[in-house]
């Protein structure tokens, strides 16, 4: 991918997800009023004074929910707990969008693709994580 090297391996799924994530914290940041084209929605129906200022705050995390895929160096055991939470994010905000954004029809939104992405990420870094770096033996 990037900067492939044996202590931070690049280019598996995180790094993709990092990617999204990124671009759409910075989006939500300094563009919150960014629309896709067609047929995808935008997430707040309405763009309000408190919305906007929900919107550019949830962007700063996803800033840093995408510096922390990129720079850490997943495994079989760091990889598990945060992978959970990324299933359970994605789970929150699919939930929120279909039942409470959309009252339970389903609508092409920006946010299902985060869904999508996290929980594909949280599944990667549960279960195909990279392997425990061996320990030096020394004489």
């Amino acid at each position: 991918f990037f900067f492939a090297s044996p202590d931070m391996p690049h280019g598996d799924f995180s790094d993709l997800a990092a990617l999204v994530m990124l671009a759409g914290g910075f989006q939500q940041m300094f563009y919150p009023t960014f629309q896709l084209p067609d047929p995808v929605k935008p997430f707040p129906v309405t763009m309000t004074g408190d919305t906007e200022f929900m919107v550019r705050f949830c962007g700063g995390f996803l800033v840093i929910l995408g510096c922390m895929l990129f720079t850490v160096r997943w495994n079989t055991i760091n990889g598990k707990l945060s992978g959970l939470a990324c299933i359970g994010c994605a789970a929150n905000i699919g939930y929120l969008t279909f039942q409470k954004l959309d009252t339970g029809a389903f609508v092409p939104r920006v946010s299902y693709i985060y869904s999508v992405v996290l929980l594909l990420c949280g599944l990667h870094l549960m279960f195909n994580a990279n392997p425990l770096p061996g320990k030096d033996k020394k004489n």
